[in-house]
């Protein structure tokens, strides 16, 4: 009696055991989602130029993660801004923070100034993450300012490509572009996209940030110069009312600082004007944008509709072929009716 009442205890210590231990592993796997984590957020900041790269300016413009597939998706913005003839290219990959392991990392599509780069693999209990991004130059560009290097230190001008060897040039210059799970976007439905697909969500992506660039100017900008304006107006007539009680050595200094005020208006009209400029500008960038999408969208459209009509074409066809088969049946019905 006492080993089976023992045996129970046992079983019902290991039972308990085995809740604990899968209520530990629920909690670390899932905690990330509802824990609150007050680590510093170790993220590159969006919409802001990255430094680092000798030919390229990169700057973040959207980072999401499908957990469903695992499966993370890099958009950059580049801009060229060396002195190369020729532009580099780049090559990546991704690691998680103290960790060795690295993530494949590819590069899916890439237009004049956009790269979006997808990262596989990565398990949904990622904390930080980081994308290495390589700078490579073009090969006969570095042996030129090599060789130019050579010659201004006073070495030999007869020097070659092909005495030049490969660790005679400078090695990649890389940056790290880091992701924060509290930073980056789940999209449940992230997939690989085609060209069009990418060029359209970069185009639209172009305009929401044209669109939201407008806005502040003509509600934040615009108005801070008013109403600068109209503050320095209303000092510069106090100054000019104080004038009346003042000495002559406070005269000559409240006309000084009028002055001041004068030149400081014209700075606001002046900037008044250069963003109206801006705006125009803007609203035209907006524009050619939403035409490229309409066109983007209108070529979609008659492809679509060119496949409708070569469709009915064939079914027209075959309606054609049906019919004219039907009456040739006929045709010889009434051949042997005549026959007989």
């Amino acid at each position: 009696m006492k080993n089976k009442l023992n045996r129970g205890r046992e079983n019902k210590t290991y039972i308990s055991l085995l809740l604990v231990a899968g209520l530990a592993f629920g909690v670390f796997f899932t905690s990330k989602t509802w824990m609150y984590d007050d680590s510093a957020i170790a993220q590159t900041a969006f919409n802001e130029s990255i430094g680092g790269l000798s030919q390229t300016t990169l700057t973040l413009r959207d980072w999401e993660y499908n957990p469903k597939n695992e499966l993370m998706e890099v958009t950059l913005e580049r801009n060229h801004t060396g002195t190369d003839a020729v532009e580099p290219t780049f090559s990546f990959y991704a690691k998680e923070q103290n960790e060795s392991q690295k993530y494949n990392a590819e590069l899916v599509y890439q237009s004049d100034n956009n790269m979006v780069v997808q990262i596989e693999d990565v398990p949904e209990s990622f904390q930080v993450i980081g994308l290495f991004v390589t700078e490579h130059r073009d090969k006969n560009i570095l042996k030129q300012e090599y060789k130019a290097q050579i010659e201004n230190k006073g070495g030999e001008a007869t020097v070659t490509d092909q005495n030049i060897k490969e660790s005679d040039l400078p090695e990649p210059e890389e940056v790290i572009i880091v992701g924060d799970y509290r930073k980056i976007d789940d999209n449940q439905s992230l997939v690989t996209k085609t060209d069009k697909g990418y060029k359209k969500e970069s185009i639209m992506a172009d305009m929401k940030r044209t669109k939201q660039e407008i806005t502040t100017i003509i509600e934040e900008d615009i108005p801070f110069q008013e109403d600068l304006m109209t503050t320095l107006k209303e000092e510069k007539q106090t100054l000019k009312q104080d004038m009346a009680f003042e000495t002559k050595e406070e005269k000559t200094d409240t006309k000084r600082e009028i002055e001041q005020k004068d030149k400081a208006i014209e700075e606001a009209k002046s900037e008044i004007k250069k963003q109206k400029k801006k705006v125009k500008e803007l609203q035209d960038k907006y524009q050619n944008r939403e035409e490229k999408l309409n066109a983007l969208t209108q070529n979609k459209d008659d492809n679509h509709q060119q496949k409708n009509e070569k469709k009915d074409a064939e079914n027209a066809k075959t309606d054609q072929q049906a019919t004219h088969k039907n009456k040739e049946e006929k045709n010889n019905e009434g051949s042997k009716k005549d026959k007989k």
